[in-house]
């Protein structure tokens, strides 16, 4: 019998009427060779997180497919191409994406200048204060840290990341629906 990833969700104070906001952790950047560990969500006004705990990809991918398939669509993602191919590849759904990218990529090239990261546009609270702050990158290392140990502390700041990311990737998503609206940023 398999063991229930650690799921955690929260009420928010405001909504995703159409669609679904998602991001995944992932240990790399090829969904062909790198796996998800953690999986979070916005649906209406709930924001939930799943985070994998067990070092078998297969039992964690069955799980979380079954949210991927019943989340209302499209799909809003930051750099939605990521989580676009991890989803073809690993659960072969072609699910319909909205970049949250896209306004900025546009701007950044008419002022010719590189593409924004998500922290460029959005900082981090823990950036402020002198906080540690994680990044996508350091996704791996911790989840090695955790699979070598089962520490949960080190799987904690991969779900805080998550969380982070996501409440982000929701203002830009407001500003791109205002945007959108008035086809002016």
């Amino acid at each position: 019998m398999q063991k229930r990833p650690y799921e955690r969700s929260w009420k928010l104070l405001i909504g995703i009427p159409d669609g679904s906001l998602i991001d995944f952790e992932t240990t790399g950047l090829d969904p062909r060779c790198d796996e998800i560990v953690t999986f979070g969500y916005i649906e209406g006004s709930a924001l939930k997180i799943i985070q994998r705990e067990r070092g078998v990809e297969a039992d964690f991918l069955k799980i979380i497919g079954r949210d991927l398939k019943r989340l209302p669509q499209p799909f809003y993602a930051y750099k939605a191409g990521f989580e676009r191919d991890f989803i073809k590849t690993k659960f072969g759904l072609n699910a319909r994406f909205v970049d949250l990218m896209e306004p900025w990529r546009e701007k950044a090239a008419e002022k010719k200048i590189k593409w924004p990261k998500l922290g460029e546009l959005i900082s981090e609270p823990e950036e402020y204060f002198g906080g540690e702050v994680i990044r996508g990158k350091d996704v791996p290392e911790l989840w090695r840290k955790y699979l070598r140990t089962k520490n949960f502390k080190h799987l904690q700041p991969i779900i805080r990341h998550n969380q982070i990311d996501l409440l982000r990737e929701l203002v830009l998503l407001i500003h791109y629906s205002l945007a959108t609206a008035s086809q002016d940023l």
